[in-house]
């Protein structure tokens, strides 16, 4: 009896702990699998001497329509932006105090009127909503720049560059509790990962 049993116990162990290795394994490989990271997509990005200026009040200009596509949501995407801006610690001046301003919504305005150190131009370039309605899909391109108010052409650029982002909320379109939620989503989305991709302002400096 002692035998059979000392048997199935040393046959029992080694199995025991190449499961526990396999597990281990299984748990490494897992932690260890590379992350999708944050602003992944904007390879059209790029960084200039935002550190060295480190803006802090930001004005968020009218956001432009150059897709050739009409109805496009201009406010809400400029709404985004502007909330956008507070998440990463910068200080966007608020919308309704720079469209009183005439020159600051105008052709004429002139960077840096306000008393901002940045403004941050948004143009979008491309808006595909073709599948919007059959996959929830939407693909956007755009060019988005952080002017410095002291040096505001594009070549001097604090950041910024082309994007384009395709958002699918095709799993989000079931439970989604109206059609305007559903793009308020979509904008978040399509936001929220542009300024992935902005370095938070230096609070410190």
């Amino acid at each position: 009896m002692h035998s059979t049993l000392s048997v199935r116990v040393s046959r029992f162990v080694p199995a025991l702990a190449l499961f526990w290795g396999l597990c281990a394994l299984t748990t490494f490989s897992a932690c260890s699998s590379p992350r999708v990271p944050l602003g992944a997509g904007n390879d059209g990005i790029s960084t200039g001497r935002l550190a060295t200026v480190n803006p802090l009040e930001v004005v968020v200009q009218r956001v432009e329509n150059q897709s050739g596509v009409a109805g496009v949501p201009l406010d809400a995407i400029r709404a985004r932006f502007h909330a956008g801006l507070v998440k990463a610690r910068y200080t966007p001046l608020a919308l309704e105090y720079v469209d009183r301003n005439a020159r600051a919504v105008e052709a004429g305005y002139k960077p840096g009127e306000l008393g901002e150190q940045a403004t941050l131009r948004v143009v979008i370039t491309g808006w595909d909503d073709s599948q919007w309605r059959s996959r929830s899909r939407l693909v956007v391109d755009a060019e988005v720049y952080l002017l410095d108010a002291n040096e505001p052409e594009l070549t001097k650029a604090l950041w910024g560059g082309h994007v384009s982002r395709t958002v699918d909320l095709s799993r989000q379109a079931a439970v989604a509790p109206t059609a305007n939620d559903l793009i308020d989503r979509a904008l978040a989305a399509f936001v929220d990962g542009v300024l992935d991709s902005l370095p938070p302002r230096n609070p410190e400096r």
